[in-house]
């Protein structure tokens, strides 16, 4: 199966140079390829380059997480190095957080909800490598030991 990566419109350079305007309004909604010889360019919408960037970042991201939990070395992770901190319980709860934020980002392409949500459970792991950090959240918290701070 080949998939279409591009449904643009390919022009050639002169015809870019005698209807520029025509073209940028064009690529701002649809990528436009422009050929020149063997030279092969496209003119993308910025926030649609950026979508496409982070897309393959994040989607590398978690797929080698995914093949490292399912290889069993999730203790030597390379795309969440942190993640060893984490019990086992947590590191499922993390996964599945994972994917349905990521399902989430790929419909609303709000990133930072992502980057957000690595952030926080990153913060958990760096908690966990305290002991009295531990201490406290394996303990039975009663309201009666904290004060309310406003």
């Amino acid at each position: 199966m080949v998939a279409t990566f591009l449904s643009d419109d390919v022009i050639n350079s002169k015809e870019l140079r005698d209807n520029l305007k025509q073209w940028f309004e064009k690529a701002y909604i649809n990528p436009v390829s422009i050929r020149s010889g063997d030279k092969k360019l496209v003119l993308l919408n910025r926030e649609h380059a950026k979508d496409m960037y982070l897309l393959n970042h994040y989607s590398k991201m978690i797929i080698q997480f995914c093949q490292e939990q399912n290889s069993g070395q999730i203790n030597r992770s390379v795309a969440f190095p942190w993640i060893r901190h984490l019990s086992e319980k947590a590191i499922a709860e993390f996964r599945k957080e994972l994917l349905s934020t990521f399902e989430d980002v790929i419909h609303n392409r709000n990133w930072l909800a992502l980057e957000e949500m690595i952030g926080a459970w990153i913060a958990t792991a760096e908690a966990m490598t305290n002991p009295e950090m531990v201490e406290l959240l394996g303990s039975d918290l009663n309201s009666e030991e904290f004060t309310r701070v406003e």
